[in-house]
């Protein structure tokens, strides 16, 4: 079910009124019950896989916490990932590693399985490893309750495509669920929230998204220099709108719930380095690979050689998590190669003048590198990538003001994005919504659904995470 669909809409009307009418006991059953029919919807063949996998999670947390002695306790840790890991490895995986590494070694090709991926296997399986290495730690303490952690895990909001949340930052929200009388100050920034994200994927993600795949399609032909940069620039638009807009709307439909979920983008386009990129895009993904498997791994403390190594492991299966393709592999490995240069930069004072550049040099070296890397990410293989890099080089100007017809709507949301991103804040919506008197603000809300509505003739297109 699509926040940006006409279902969700009256899904969410009617759970919304339930969720306030409702005494408080009965939230968390209807947490449940709702979000199984939010996740059913799409496919309900899968409904079961959430449930199991929390049921693993629950009684796995139990075994594990039930022995004192570290070293079995480690074990047990161990035992409980590889099972919560299983799933996503043989449901995503499967095909990828018969037809890309087994086979050119056994010299097979093709494919031994035809299954549609689970929607939000990855994130759904990022929580719950979350949950029991947590409670492993000593950083949360076990759930006993079942139906509290079905709740973690199945809570609409964040179950298709995040934000990856830890125990503790939903956990004690669903046990001390909000009245309603304490939400009627949040309940403007929550409807504001949605509206943008709302606006992000309708209005900017999806108009550019035609013109993207007509650039990365393998079989692209008769493309200008033009049509190659608005295609480039264009995806490092709709990849940020359509992610950060669900997530503006699961966190504004959240805080309609009386919920608070963490942000999961910070304006990533302003970073002046790799390294603050990295604390401004998908945050909720950066923090759980530092400290779930970057730290772990010894992070930055057993020597530089040793930081490099760590970086490619963390970003390179971070890459191979977004999709089962060497492309997404290379675009993990990429961004490792990217923040070990600017490590090495800050750490050996090498290149000092690059600290001294103005602020906008550096943001846009920084935007540029995450746009030619973008190309790997959207590419269906190498071969195109390669062809969408070449292109803004190799092909021709001579239909240039053919091709800036054809994309001057994309040109026209490229600029707006870019004299608005500055602005594209939590913080700046969170003041709006609560300064502006309602007079105005309702009405300018109204104008935003009205151009989503008219700009998208009543459908959406999928979010690109869905496939993750």
């Amino acid at each position: 079910m699509l926040f940006s669909s006409a279902a969700f809409l009256f899904f969410f009307a009617g759970y919304l009124t339930l969720h306030w009418l409702l005494p408080l006991r009965f939230r968390l059953p209807l947490i449940i019950a709702g979000s199984a029919i939010f996740y059913g919807y799409w496919n309900p063949y899968y409904l079961w896989l959430p449930f199991a996998m929390t049921l693993l999670a629950y009684y796995g947390a139990l075994w594990m916490d039930s022995n004192g002695e570290p070293g079995a306790k480690r074990r047990r840790l161990a035992i409980v990932t590889v099972l919560l890991l299983a799933p996503l490895v043989i449901v995503k995986y499967t095909n990828f590693i018969y037809s890309e590494v087994v086979g050119p070694v056994a010299g097979f090709s093709g494919s031994v399985a035809n299954w549609a991926l689970p929607l939000g296997i990855s994130f759904i399986t990022f929580t719950l490893i979350a949950y029991v290495v947590d409670v492993y730690r000593g950083h949360f303490p076990v759930e006993r309750n079942l139906k509290m952690l079905t709740g973690l895990v199945l809570f609409f909001p964040h179950l298709i495509a995040g934000p990856i949340l830890r125990p503790a930052e939903l956990l004690p929200q669903l046990r001390n669920q909000a009245r309603l009388r304490r939400m009627r100050a949040v309940m403007a920034f929550g409807v504001t929230l949605f509206s943008v994200g709302l606006v992000k994927k309708v209005v900017f993600a999806d108009t550019v998204s035609e013109t993207v795949e007509r650039v990365f399609s393998p079989d692209a032909s008769g493309l200008s220099r033009l049509d190659y940069l608005v295609g480039i620039y264009g995806f490092a638009l709709q990849i940020y709108c359509d992610f950060s807009g669900y997530t503006d709307m699961a966190l504004g439909s959240a805080l309609l719930l009386g919920v608070k979920l963490p942000r999961n983008f910070s304006r990533p386009y302003l970073a002046t380095s790799l390294i603050e990129f990295w604390t401004r895009w998908h945050i909720t993904l950066s923090k759980w690979l530092r400290d779930y498997l970057y730290i772990p791994l010894g992070g930055n403390r057993l020597g530089y050689l040793r930081q490099w190594m760590n970086l490619l492991v963390t970003m390179g299966l971070g890459g191979l998590w977004h999709g089962a393709n060497w492309t997404f592999v290379l675009w993990g490995l990429a961004h490792a190669l990217g923040i070990g240069f600017v490590h090495a930069v800050r750490n050996f004072r090498i290149l000092g003048w690059i600290g001294e550049t103005p602020r906008i040099v550096r943001v846009l070296a920084t935007f540029h590198f995450v746009s030619v890397c973008w190309i790997l990410f959207r590419a269906p293989d190498i071969s195109t990538a390669w062809n969408v890099v070449r292109g803004p080089f190799v092909a021709s100007w001579i239909n240039f003001e053919n091709a800036a017809f054809q994309n001057t709507l994309p040109l026209l949301l490229l600029g707006i994005f870019v004299a608005t991103h500055r602005w594209d804040d939590h913080r700046t919506l969170r003041t709006l919504a609560k300064r502006l008197p309602g007079s105005i603000l309702w009405p300018v809300l109204a104008v935003l659904w009205v151009l989503a509505i008219t700009v998208s003739q009543g459908s959406s297109a999928k979010f690109i995470y869905f496939d993750f």
